[in-house]
């Protein structure tokens, strides 16, 4: 059987604090937004479509995203999208899809230009010491 493809990759900024929790067993998992800017012009008027997703990281990846990054925050995200669906308590199917985040890179700067990339791999490794700060002369672009 062949094996379907489902890769999501963003950058945004947060639209909340991430919010940082636990499950019932003690895995930490993170839930937050980012927002999603696009910029085009019609007929010589510049306009912008925002769009929306949610995301949730678990273990090392949401300890780090938890504290590190706070509303207005830049983020790059990659993963995959994951569908729930549920009924609600007056018994109608409800659904929604979230972006499940596997690995994600510190960009943008509100306090500094931070810069690093983590992964699932690092998830045994609740909070990685901070990323390099970067300046403009070590910026690739």
């Amino acid at each position: 059987m062949a094996t379907d493809l489902n890769r999501v990759i963003l950058i945004g900024r947060l639209t909340r604090d991430p919010e940082l929790r636990q499950t019932n067993t003690g895995t930490a998992y993170c839930r937050f937004s980012i927002a999603n800017n696009k910029n085009y012009t019609v007929n010589g008027e510049k306009k912008e479509e925002v769009s929306f997703f949610n995301c949730v990281a678990w273990s090392g990846l949401a300890d780090v995203i938890g504290k590190y990054f706070q509303k207005g925050k830049q983020i790059a995200i990659e993963g995959r999208l994951r569908q729930h669906t549920w009924e609600d308590q007056e018994g109608k199917k409800q659904s929604a899809v979230e972006v499940v985040v596997e690995n994600f890179n510190f960009i943008g700067g509100n306090s500094g230009n931070q810069s690093g990339d983590f992964n699932e791999s690092d998830a045994g490794t609740p909070s990685p010491s901070t990323p390099p700060i970067m300046d403009d002369d070590d910026t690739p672009f």
